[in-house]
């Protein structure tokens, strides 16, 4: 029989309070934050290999949750990998000189030749966005090791530090958007922060499933933290965790970095991508 942890037994019961209640709990349920894990280092993915574990590991994730159907490659990317500014985070479990791939994210900057891989349902709630004269950065093909994630959301959300800091410091975005299947909204919502901006019942790219359309305003953000985490303990603190504190989990250069290009011009070769 599977083992049902604590914090899944707290993430149930939480979801079944009314809104006003859960935000007054929030404290007592979001578990302790590390800034440092042993043998946990995030980085930018560089090379080739780097490029294509991370296009495995989302695929295999993605078959196991039913994002995708199995196929011939078992790698999963999108035309937008193919832009000079997109970034790959990864994060390793090292041990002596062994790596191995336990978590992904990419970072997809707007550009007006490709847009962002939203556009294809959200177009138009992008587009409202984009009027308004924000430049938006899209955030997703996120997959984590369930073996590591397990019941640890410190792994999570370093993820979501190093896409904070190279948004905002690096890229100097005004909005990240998202795209997530529903049944994680509370999480987005009530301890990102993100706010809903469409919805759909089935989006292809999703294997069917139904996607929500998710926005946190950068401009906003280290203040709307500030505010809701006020009163929480430094041990659960998101504030603190994204926005005051340092990890040495986290290498990113201090300034913009740039991809070799002939490694994205193999990525449009290889998988038919137009430039």
């Amino acid at each position: 029989m599977k083992k049902i942890g604590l914090n899944f037994i707290k993430r149930k019961i939480y979801k079944a309070l009314p809104g006003k209640i859960r935000l007054r709990l929030l404290r007592f349920f979001l578990p302790e934050l590390k800034l440092e894990l042993d043998h946990i280092v995030f980085r930018t993915a560089f090379t080739p290999q780097d490029y294509l574990a991370s296009f495995n590991l989302v695929y295999r994730v993605f078959v196991r949750t039913g994002f995708t159907q199995p196929g011939p490659t078992p790698f999963r990317l999108a035309p937008q990998h193919c832009n000079e500014n997109s970034r790959i985070f990864i994060g390793f479990h090292t041990e002596g000189n062994e790596e191995k791939l336990i978590y992904s994210i990419s970072v997809f900057p707007d550009s007006i030749e490709n847009g962002l891989p939203m556009d294809m349902v959200f177009k138009k709630e992008l587009d409202m966005l984009r009027s308004q004269g924000r430049f938006l950065v899209e955030a997703g093909h996120l997959a984590a090791d369930p073996y590591y994630k397990m019941n640890n959301m410190t792994i999570p959300m370093l993820g979501n530090k190093i896409m904070h800091q190279y948004a905002s410091r690096h890229l100097h975005a005004d909005d990240i958007v998202i795209t997530i299947h529903p049944k994680y909204r509370w999480i987005y919502e009530d301890f990102l922060l993100f706010e809903k901006i469409g919805e759909i019942e089935a989006y292809d790219y999703a294997n069917g499933n139904p996607a929500l359309a998710m926005r946190l305003d950068l401009r906003k953000a280290e203040n709307k933290y500030r505010k809701a985490y006020k009163n929480v303990s430094s041990r659960n603190n998101l504030y603190h965790f994204f926005f005051t504190r340092e990890s040495a989990s986290i290498i990113l250069p201090p300034g913009p970095s740039s991809i070799e290009k002939q490694l994205l011009e193999n990525l449009k070769y290889l998988y038919g991508f137009n430039s």
